[in-house]
């Protein structure tokens, strides 16, 4: 068995991993920096007179659309670890 193609495998997928988290990290707080101008945009807009929001039916859109965001992650993570964990022992069991 190549232990050393095993773990060069391992720290590979380890950086990719890493790089994909920094990066997913850095988009989701320009995302959440593009809404809070957005929501301070549309309060001065509001505040001003030049339009009219109806702040609960916002308030209820945002509520649907992070409600089912825990549940999305925690199936994909779960399916994520049983893919790797599937392919590490598929490796291990071939080259036996």
């Amino acid at each position: 068995m190549n232990w050393e193609g095993l773990l060069l495998d391992m720290g590979y997928a380890g950086f990719a991993g890493f790089v994909v988290g920094f990066a997913v990290r850095r988009l989701l707080n320009l995302f959440l920096m593009l809404m809070g101008l957005y929501m301070l945009s549309l309060m001065w807009l509001a505040s001003k007179g030049i339009i009219s929001v109806h702040w609960d039916a916002l308030l209820m859109l945002f509520k649907g659309m992070f409600s089912s965001l825990p549940a999305f992650v925690e199936g994909l993570i779960r399916k994520l670890a049983f893919a790797g964990s599937f392919a590490v022992g598929f490796a291990v069991g071939f080259k036996v």
